[in-house]
Parts: C-alpha cells; structure tokens; sequence
C-alpha cells in the first residue's frame, strides 16, 4: 500500500504544470520591476507572475506590434505577464502621474521575448 501512495505522489509531480519560464527569467522581470518602481519611488507590495497561459499567440503578436511601432527590427517568440501591487509615494510638491500615497493594484508589466533569448519590458499599466 506504501509502495502505491508513493507511485501515486510521483505521478502527481511528473504531470503537475510546470511554468515554463526559467528561475533567471523570473528574476530578471521581477528586478527590472522594482528598478522601475524605484524610479517611481513606489513601495512595491507584491509581485506575481500571470502564469504560463498568458504566453499566447494574441500576447505574442501584442509584443511584435509593439515592437514594430517602436521600430524594433527583432521578432519577439514569447510572452511573460506580472501583476505588481505597490504604494505610490507621499505628495512631495512635484508633478505626478500617481494619486499620492495610494496603493495601486494588479498593475501589469509585459515582456516579450525575442528570438535570441532577450527579454525585453514592452509595457506596464492597466
């Protein structure tokens, strides 16, 4: 009985979804995420990947019109969606693009991937 839990437990972790971006993609999107947010000087609060079925012919070729507005001459063969909460900074006098010292929620950032294994930032908002 032992010996059928076990099979069992391996077989649930052989055909459990696996997210196909690699550790170093993931931490690439989420530095380049706080570095922008560091520009912002907003607080970030949560990062989270959108997850593999956003990696999508329609988000594919969202990232090459993109590109190709931007008059980028590589192709892009991949998608990576995040969803950041953060906290916009306290009224300091200037010009902002933020409410003050809110809290933002599930703001995307989209990375396309080109053919030669960059990522890129192509865009972030709502």
């Amino acid at each position: 009985m032992k010996r059928f839990f076990a099979m069992l437990i391996v077989l649930l972790i052989m055909t459990a979804q696996v997210e196909a971006i690699s550790y170093e993609d993931s931490t690439f999107a989420i530095d380049t995420i706080n570095q922008k947010l560091r520009e912002w000087k907003c607080t970030p609060l949560r990062i989270q990947y959108g997850g593999d079925e956003l990696n999508n012919a329609e988000n594919i070729a969202y990232m090459n019109e993109l590109a190709e507005g931007h008059g980028f001459e590589k192709k892009f063969t991949a998608c990576m969606v995040f969803y950041t909460d953060f906290h916009s900074p306290p009224d300091d006098g200037k010009i902002s693009a933020w409410n003050y010292d809110s809290d933002y929620k599930n703001y995307s950032w989209y990375f396309g991937l080109y053919e030669d294994g960059e990522w890129k930032l192509m865009t972030w908002g709502y």
